[in-house]
C-alpha cells in the first residue's frame, strides 16, 4: 500500500460536511443532488449528520463568497473533531486563490476524505502535496441528481473502505499499449496546468495520470499540454488515461474539417511520450457519468484493454 495518509472509512452517524470552496452553488441543483446523496447513504447504512458550510449559498461575483469566508468554511470542516467526509457542492473557480492560506497540519490531523473534481482538483492536489493526504476525485453534489447509479455506488464503495470494479473505456481507444502500476493522480487539465510553478503541483514521477476537461477548445488544450511537457512536469509519468472532454471540440470543425478534435490533440501531444495511454474513460463533466478515482492510491493501467484496475482501498481504518 502506498505510504500517504489515508482517511478512515465513512460510517453511519459521522459528519458529512458540504462545502463550496470555489464557485457559487445553484440551490435547486444542489438540493436535488443532496437529496439523492443522503438517500443513497441511508440505503447503504451510512446515514450521516449533515454539516452545511456557513457560506454554502453565498455569492461574490464568480465565487461562493469572499475568500476569507471560503477559507473559514474549510477550516471549520477540517477543524471539527468528529470524523467525517468533506464533500464539495460544485467546482467552478476559486481554490487556487486560497490554497496558500490553508493549514496542512489541520488537514493532516483531521484525515477527512475530500470528495470533488474540476476546480476541486486544486484542493485534492494541495492535500496530497502539503498534507500528505489521499482523497477522492469524484462527483460534486450538484452533479449527483443525474449521475449514473453505477458511479454513485462506486463512490460510496470507496468511502466505505472497499475497492470498486475496474474502470473501462466506453469510447475512444488505445493510443499506446502496455501495462504499468503506480499511484493515481486524477485532475482537470486546466486546473493542473495552473498549479505549475507552485508548491502544490504533484510530483508525477512514476505516477499514473488521469485527465479530463470541459469547455476548452482544442487549441487551448494543445497549449496546456504543451506547457506541461515543456515545463518538464510530465517527466517520469508512467501512463495516462484520458476521460471526458466535454464541450471541447471546435464548433467550426463542421465547416473546416482540418480542425482537430480535442481527443486528437490529446493523442498527438501525449502520444509522443511513448507510454501506455488510452482515451474515452467515463469520468469528468458529463452530467450522467463521473466514475470516482482515488487520488494517491495505487492502480494498474492496462492500456491494451483500455482498463484502469484499482489495487488498494482509499479509506483505511487507523
Amino acid at each position: 500500500m502506498s505510504g500517504r495518509r489515508r482517511p478512515p472509512p465513512f460510517e453511519a452517524g459521522q459528519h458529512l460536511h458540504l462545502v463550496a470552496p470555489s464557485g457559487p452553488v445553484d440551490v435547486q441543483r444542489f438540493e436535488k443532488g443532496r437529496a439523492r446523496l443522503v438517500h443513497s447513504l441511508e440505503r447503504a447504512g451510512l446515514a450521516p449528520q449533515l454539516r452545511p458550510a456557513a457560506s454554502l449559498f453565498a455569492r461574490r461575483g464568480y465565487f461562493a463568497g469572499e475568500d476569507r469566508a471560503r477559507i473559514s468554511d474549510l477550516r471549520a470542516a477540517f477543524g471539527d473533531p468528529e470524523p467525517g467526509v468533506v464533500w464539495a457542492a460544485r467546482g467552478g473557480y476559486g481554490l487556487t486563490r486560497i490554497l496558500a492560506q490553508l493549514d496542512p497540519k489541520l488537514f493532516a490531523r483531521a484525515r477527512k476524505c475530500i470528495v470533488g473534481f474540476s476546480d476541486i482538483t486544486a484542493l485534492l492536489s494541495w492535500a496530497y502535496t502539503a498534507a500528505d493526504l489521499c482523497s477522492l476525485h469524484g462527483p460534486v453534489v450538484t452533479q449527483i441528481s443525474s449521475l449514473h447509479p453505477h458511479d454513485l455506488d462506486a463512490t460510496l464503495e470507496w468511502l466505505r473502505g472497499e475497492v470498486p470494479p475496474p474502470l473501462e473505456a466506453e469510447d475512444g481507444g488505445v493510443v499506446h499499449g502496455g501495462a504499468v502500476e503506480g499511484p493515481l493522480i486524477p485532475a482537470n487539465l486546466e486546473v493542473l496546468r495552473s498549479l505549475i510553478g507552485t508548491p502544490f503541483f504533484p510530483d508525477l514521477d512514476k505516477k499514473i495520470l488521469a485527465l479530463e476537461e470541459v469547455g476548452e477548445q482544442p487549441y487551448r488544450i494543445d497549449r496546456a499540454l504543451t506547457q506541461l511537457i515543456a515545463a518538464g512536469a510530465l517527466r517520469g509519468v508512467a501512463g495516462v488515461v484520458v476521460g471526458q472532454l466535454t464541450g471541447c471540440d471546435d464548433p467550426r470543425r463542421k465547416e473546416d474539417g482540418d480542425r482537430p478534435t480535442a481527443e486528437e490533440v490529446f493523442t498527438e501531444r501525449l502520444g509522443r511520450l511513448g507510454i501506455p495511454l488510452f482515451t474515452g474513460a467515463p469520468f469528468g463533466h458529463e452530467p450522467d457519468r463521473n466514475y470516482p478515482l482515488p487520488f494517491g492510491a495505487r492502480v494498474r493501467l492496462d492500456a491494451d484493454n483500455a482498463t484502469l484496475i484499482f489495487l488498494e482501498p482509499l479509506c483505511v481504518a487507523p
